[in-house]
């Protein structure tokens, strides 16, 4: 039998990725709206944050998902544009999720009912001022920096940090994908200038999840149908051998 030629070779070593449907955890962060959602199954606006009353996010959920961290939200007063680090000024929802000051916890995102998420996206920012961690308004620091992780039944999945090369700007629309999915999703705003590494103060908005699976790529779909002609040309290659 003639030895297999290199596109034969080439998806043989593709295939390894798929099996029988089966794809490796690996969660994918990505940048823009649209990157890692493809549809909107649950979503969270935090309408209920424009209270000026502080509102305890140890157990906070809206819209079927579950938005917690230790502590409260800052609870400021919505009209002060100088507090909303994503819309405008003239923007009638300056309604966000944004944890008090020093916190060191991460804010977690999860279903109510430990339903796998796909894929996940929000409009971020910080409660990081323009100067030091006690300096001038408007709130937001390009300069603060995103770490994330991603864990399925208790184990990690993926992780990474986002931010500082190239900067991350306010109202920059994160997403987290995952064709395995994951059920909790982590995520933390630090900055540098802060006297104590270890508080963070992450904001967001518009979050939207995705809890319905997602197809195999078509890549991948060719790559199996590939590997299915290759098993049959190499069973006719071995009957051909046995004849001969």
């Amino acid at each position: 039998m003639k030895p297999l030629n290199l596109m034969s070779t080439m998806v043989i070593a593709s295939a390894c990725f798929v099996s029988s449907g089966h794809v490796s955890a690996a969660t994918i962060q990505t940048i823009g709206a649209g990157s890692a959602v493809t549809s909107i199954d649950r979503s969270a606006s935090f309408g209920s944050m424009t209270s000026s009353q502080a509102i305890n996010l140890d157990t906070y959920s809206e819209g079927g998902l579950r938005i917690t961290t230790s502590g409260t939200s800052w609870g400021e007063d919505p009209s002060l544009a100088l507090y909303d680090p994503f819309h405008g000024a003239n923007s009638p929802d300056h309604a966000f999720y944004s944890i008090a000051y020093g916190n060191n916890d991460w804010v977690t995102i999860q279903t109510v009912d430990h339903k796998k998420i796909f894929g996940v996206e929000f409009m971020y920012g910080n409660g990081w001022t323009t100067g030091d961690i006690y300096g001038t308004y408007p709130w937001g620091n390009n300069n603060a920096t995103v770490d994330w992780q991603t864990f399925n039944g208790g184990t990690l999945v993926s992780s990474g940090t986002i931010g500082v090369s190239p900067l991350l700007e306010m109202g920059t629309i994160l997403g987290f994908n995952d064709l395995a999915g994951f059920d909790q999703l982590l995520v933390r705003s630090s900055i540098s200038g802060s006297g104590d590494p270890t508080l963070q103060a992450i904001a967001l908005d518009n979050l939207q999840v995705q809890v319905s699976s997602v197809p195999l790529p078509a890549t991948y779909a060719m790559l199996a149908s590939g590997l299915g002609l290759l098993g049959s040309f190499a069973r006719r290659c071995r009957k051909s051998d046995v004849a001969a």
